[in-house]
């Protein structure tokens, strides 16, 4: 029987984000058994799911605290979690899939060990190794997320096992939670048939709707529904939720309302949001919750959040996106405006919610945002479809053109979902930069040469070393800042940037071998990439862009 283990240390939404994995692993090896290493707090969330044989809790929250805080010395901290951990190394597991990107995951993983490693781990040196391609791509897309058609949930499943049939996230309730849930909503004063569900709270207030703008929404709703509305959240979001409220009451907000902010488990919580017939929330674990036990969901996606990589996967949903050129904006952003937050208009947010709800008609007049529909696509994969609002041309096209060809590169299928249209918006530029990247890619590629026929020969000419190395780095700093600065070019360039650097290799003649595989590598894709933006030019513009592109097979 071949055995698995996951490591999931972080958020609640990512243990509900694992479910399809564990249905494609006993797709790909029935009757398999899958072990889950969890953090002590979300193991109630892991009891839920379907498709293990043991959840392994640890207080890794407490175990950061001590380490930051130097409440115990390292070698008692390393006896701690080794002793914990060993048990775990002693099964032999034939895979680890680490979807956590952390160094403690990655030691961990590294300390258990297995044949098949996916995701993090450690590297010799202390650092973090990568191995699988789907998992390094999730450590890239924060350069050019805007480009990203991919979800968290396909990345978990693509990496830690691989392509194959759709599945949903899916969560199994206690007889016990849904009587719970049943009670809490008979409990209000006046009864509904009908409820719908609100959190309005998140753990970032970057990534949170104005609380008065959902109370704003609920109180337009209310002149057109009859049914209850009950919020959720945790106990530190109390004071949002009193705000919401206070805001719907205000704007003479007509339906009962109950408010189970930090009333319940997360049992409780999964059962309550069974009973709804919506969730209108921020980007937050409860979202993905709501998927898993077949709720629709309407996704604010506002702030840093992109809900191309953790919006609600499957069928059935929608986002609104507010349109900005800053939208999403950067992890490490600090904004100082939140103006994103005010495109998305209680109004128009209403107008959704009755239609969800089948009481009106489909958004009209959206110009401030945009409004996707979440669906399943050829390759059987989560995916937005865009149904109001507009995209930039040139972001469009490279989404549709990078999502087929790393589906493609990864998976070595071909991919169903259709090429984009035409050519690209600026495919004559695209050409002409790739073109001039080719110089510089050929002559980057000739100095690592250098570099690994100096490193290999005995004694080292550290002289000689270091001028090839002073000279490669001032080459490739200029060559990376022009790959960043096109759509065409960015995602390759960074994956050349991680792949410089993701290495695991001792001695400074592997090193520089290391090195120079990662700059033919990067040469050979961009060539690549030359080539099929030349075949999908149109008949029009096609013979021009072929002259432009044979300028550089004759330069090479």
């Amino acid at each position: 029987m071949k055995q698995v283990l996951i490591i999931n240390i972080t958020r609640m939404g990512d243990l509900v984000q694992m479910g399809p994995l564990l249905a494609r692993l006993q797709e790909e090896w029935p009757g398999v058994a899958v072990d889950l290493v969890v953090d002590r707090r979300f193991a109630p969330v892991a009891s839920m799911l379907k498709g293990l044989r043991n959840v392994v809790g640890f207080d890794f929250h407490e175990l950061i605290d001590s380490s930051r805080a130097a409440a115990k010395d390292v070698v008692s901290l390393f006896e701690e979690v080794s002793g914990w951990a060993r048990p775990l190394a002693e099964r032999k597991y034939d895979r680890l899939i680490n979807l956590t990107f952390s160094r403690p995951s990655a030691f961990l993983a590294g300390y258990i060990g297995a044949p098949d490693i996916r995701g993090g781990r450690s590297a010799w040196d202390g650092g973090i190794v990568i191995d699988n391609t789907w998992m390094a791509y999730f450590t890239d897309i924060h350069r050019f997320r805007r480009i990203n058609r991919f979800n968290l949930v396909d990345v978990y499943t693509l990496g830690g096992s691989g392509p194959g049939a759709f599945a949903p996230l899916q969560l199994t309730l206690t007889r016990e939670s849904q009587e719970w849930a049943r009670r809490f909503l008979a409990s209000a004063e006046e009864t509904r048939a009908q409820w719908i569900a609100v959190q309005a709270g998140a753990s970032d207030v970057m990534k949170a709707w104005r609380p008065q703008s959902f109370g704003f929404t609920l109180a337009r709703v209310s002149e057109r529904w009859q049914g209850g509305i009950v919020f959720i959240g945790a106990g530190s979001e109390r004071e949002t939720v009193a705000q919401a409220i206070q805001a719907y009451r205000s704007a003479g907000g007509r339906n009962p309302v109950l408010n189970a902010t930090g009333q319940t488990s997360l049992e409780q919580l999964a059962a309550l949001l069974a009973e709804c017939r919506l969730l209108l929330t921020n980007d937050t674990g409860p979202m993905h919750i709501a998927v898993a036990v077949q709720t629709p969901v309407i996704d604010l996606s506002v702030g840093h959040v992109d809900f191309q990589e953790t919006g609600p996967y499957g069928s059935g949903h929608w986002v609104l996106q507010p349109e900005l050129d800053c939208a999403p904006c950067g992890f490490e952003q600090v904004c100082a405006h939140h103006s994103c937050k005010d495109r998305l208009l209680p109004d128009h947010v209403a107008e959704l919610i009755l239609y969800v709800l089948g009481g009106g008609p489909f958004p009209s007049g959206v110009s401030t945002y945009r409004l996707y529909e979440s669906g399943v696509d050829e390759d059987q994969l989560g995916t937005f479809r865009l149904r109001a609002g507009r995209e930039p041309a040139s972001t469009a096209w490279y989404a549709a053109f990078w999502r087929r060809y790393w589906y493609e590169s990864f998976t070595g299928l071909l991919s169903q979902v259709p090429m984009p249209d035409g050519p690209a918006p600026d495919a004559e530029d695209a050409i002409r930069r790739l073109v001039a990247m080719r110089p510089r890619l050929d002559a980057l590629c000739k100095r690592a040469e250098d570099i690994v026929r100096t490193a290999c020969r005995m004694p080292i000419a550290t002289g000689v070393l270091a001028s090839l190395q002073q000279e490669q780095v001032r080459e490739r700093e200029s060559t990376i800042h022009m790959g960043l600065d096109s759509l065409a070019t960015a995602p390759l360039t960074t994956e050349f940037m991680r792949t410089l650097h993701n290495d695991n290799v001792q001695g400074v003649d592997r090193l520089a071998l290391h090195h120079a595989n990662a700059y033919r590598r990067w040469r050979a894709q961009l060539a690549d990439i030359q080539r099929r933006l030349s075949r999908v030019c149109d008949k029009p513009r096609s013979k021009q862009l072929r002259m432009v592109a044979g300028a550089s097979a004759v330069a090479g």
